[in-house]
């Protein structure tokens, strides 16, 4: 048979074509590995998960236990949201009523009136049947936008009463959710009607399902998915209706407390006395016990008298109606709004707008939020803040003299030397509105003694504070001068990590002082592999308390200086070991980036370190050779690259960090 040249061309091309096809489709299935912010899939980092969620998958998220919410904001008039199999759900957009959908499945339109052209905000609440959330469908060119979400989180353990069991909507008619909007609070309930504290046959125990995944199951929770300021457990009323003694109900609540404590170091812990007052004695006790062995942060709630018999219950077995829990809402709100009035993470009724305390302020970086409330001190390097507020001017007070950059709405960078006392950052007042303010100081070290406390902001008057989106991931750099960005022009903020974070649109830390040493040395060199734990770079104590953020990639930049302070190459490798292993213990899931130095220093042993925890099992970590990132041209002196060199170093860096962590 004959074919001609033509159509074998044709055949040619057609199969080429096909090829060709077939790879772009393969490099978009590959791309899907890692959404890209704002398209509104599962893995979109603008979607906030506020409960237990499975989203290991990347396409599917299901919500476990009661009372687990989407949170998001979005551009356009319209939203839908994908639902596997038919559900029960509520959905609340721009603030709004909680609208039921009942029985959905498919794409369910949540906006049939589209709403006006801006950014919104959605919240969607799964109440029963398959609660799989796969996505949300936005307008074409429409986009998420992270969500204002408040930093503190209360987490309430119980059972059907926790869940709001007999009410009309369950979880949202809850005291335990009506607590936590009271207090304009994340808020999860890790309750499930007919269970008790201890396991017994026909009873699932909270003691130990409460680490759990889900209500049903074995698999542990990651603990490191969010931090719980408070924690309220109001557990016992189903127990003594499984022959549980009270020698037995006490033991497992004072190990209970033990082990909530060990997950939240933090946390306020509230044992709540149920309401038909059972196990009351031990309890109390088991709150005793944890007082006595040093735990300061657990308090026992009496809840005597706070509903009413009969007028405030839906049946004779302990369950309030939806008047009831609101009744115990607002006696319970207020014991721990007082609790945590003294944290960073209370509520906004803690502390006035613009003030250490407010929830609306974002800390980025080592703060000290702790030694008073009225003035949070930074350490380390490129710690900054960052809030909105309403008005038209905004004034910053400092306590003592400090230089300082500030950046109001993505404006210039605006450099302030040497100020103190009530400080104008707005001399031309701005248009009524909203904006955005963020401020980092001079890095505080060498001969550079500034005060860089923050004692809050003056509004106008009746202007307020909210909460400006906020990244989904944060990267911390780790090392000495170089990674401080010593002699270039705007020190932290022109380093190669602060260019980097904002390149991929992450938060950025800097634990990096000026020379800084791996290894603690006896002539003085601060050791970051002993003090990468520590509040202040300069201080035996405090420790820093990892879960104050979630660290997703950090960077470890180490080695240029211990060559002049005698550090043996043995020495160099079993401490470089050491840090990867703190680093790890502090960020589970970070991935590690170990950079070789600029100056070739302790390669063999930076890269041998590595070697050692991979094979130990380690496989979120990797070794960067940056052989021939700098140029002569690129340092201010033989060791410190200067503002091009930083730039050099991120355009070669943030690419490697980003295709690990999907940024």
């Amino acid at each position: 048979m004959h074919t001609s040249p033509h159509r074998s061309a044709r055949a040619l091309a057609a199969a080429l074509t096909a090829v060709l096809v077939a790879c772009l489709l393969s490099l978009t299935v590959v791309g899907r590995a890692h959404a890209a912010p704002g398209d509104g899939s599962v893995s979109d980092p603008n979607i906030a998960y506020v409960g237990r969620w499975d989203t290991a998958s990347g396409t599917t998220a299901v919500a476990n236990w009661t009372g687990a919410y989407v949170q998001t904001s979005f551009t356009g008039t319209t939203v839908k949201v994908r639902a596997r199999d038919a559900v029960n759900l509520y959905a609340s957009v721009d603030g709004g009523p909680d609208v039921f959908h009942a029985g959905v499945r498919g794409t369910v339109n949540l906006t049939p009136q589209p709403l006006p052209p801006g950014t919104h905000t959605l919240r969607i609440t799964y109440r029963s049947g398959d609660t799989v959330f796969q996505g949300l469908v936005l307008d074409p060119g429409a986009r998420t936008v992270a969500p204002n979400a408040p930093s503190g989180l209360i987490e309430f353990v119980g059972d059907s009463i926790t869940a709001g069991a007999l009410t009309d909507r369950l979880a949202l008619d809850s005291y335990a959710w009506k607590t936590g909007e009271r207090l304009g609070m994340r808020h999860t309930q890790v309750a499930r009607a007919g269970y008790c504290l201890v396991g017994r046959s026909g009873c699932t125990g909270l003691s130990t399902q409460f680490f759990r995944t889900a209500s049903t199951g074995g698999a542990d929770w990651d603990f490191s998915r969010y931090r719980a300021s408070a924690v309220v457990i109001n557990l016992g009323t189903n127990d003594i209706g499984h022959g549980v003694s009270g020698a037995a109900f006490q033991s497992a609540y004072t190990a209970f407390l033990r082990d909530v404590r060990a997950k939240y170091p933090n946390a306020v812990l509230f044992a709540v006395q149920t309401l038909k007052k059972r196990y009351v004695p031990e309890t109390r006790a088991a709150v005793t016990a944890r007082v006595n062995a040093g735990d300061g942060r657990v308090r026992y709630v009496d809840t005597t008298g706070w509903l009413s018999d009969g007028a405030d219950y839906e049946d004779g077995n302990g369950h309030p109606n939806e008047a009831g829990h609101t009744k115990f809402a607002n006696r319970l709100a207020p014991v721990i709004g007082s609790a945590l009035s003294g944290t960073a993470t209370a509520s906004a009724k803690a502390a006035a707008p613009g003030q250490p305390g407010d929830p609306n302020i974002t800390f980025v970086g080592r703060w000290d939020t702790t030694g008073s409330a009225t003035a949070y001190t930074p350490y380390w390097a490129g710690a900054y803040y960052r809030v909105g507020f309403t008005g038209r001017t905004v004034q910053l007070r400092q306590r003592g003299t400090i230089d300082f950059w500030a950046r109001i709405d993505d404006g210039p960078v605006k450099f302030y030397d040497d100020v103190k006392g009530t400080v104008n950052l707005t001399p031309a007042p701005l248009s009524s509105g909203r904006h955005t303010l963020q401020v980092n100081y001079q890095v505080v070290a060498g001969s550079y003694r500034g005060d860089a406390v923050f004692q809050g902001l003056v509004l106008d008057s009746g202007a307020t504070t909210f909460a400006p989106p906020a990244p989904g991931r944060l990267i911390e750099f780790v090392g000495d001068s170089i990674t401080v960005g010593t002699t270039t022009s705007q020190n932290a903020r022109t380093a190669y990590g602060w260019l980097i974070g904002e390149r991929l649109g992450t938060e950025h830390t800097q634990i990096a002082q000026g020379g800084a040493c791996l290894v603690a040395t006896a002539d003085g060199c601060v050791g970051l592999e002993r003090q990468f734990g520590k509040l202040n770079p300069n201080a035996a104590t405090p420790d820093w308390n990892p879960s104050r953020y979630r660290a997703d990639a950090v960077v470890i930049n180490l080695g240029t200086n211990d060559v002049g302070h005698g550090v043996s190459s043995t020495e160099f490798q079993s401490a470089y070991t050491s840090l990867l292993r703190k680093v790890r213990a502090a960020y589970p899931q970070a991935w590690i980036f170990a950079l070789k130095t600029f100056r070739g220093r302790y390669v063999p042993q930076t890269e041998a370190a590595v070697r050692a925890a991979v094979a130990g099992g380690d496989a979120r970590l990797s070794f960067v050779d940056t052989t021939g990132w700098l140029g002569s041209g690129d340092l201010t002196d033989s060791v410190h690259p200067n503002d091009r060199g930083h730039r050099v170093i991120a355009d070669r860096l943030a690419p490697i960090i980003a295709a690990r962590i999907g940024a």
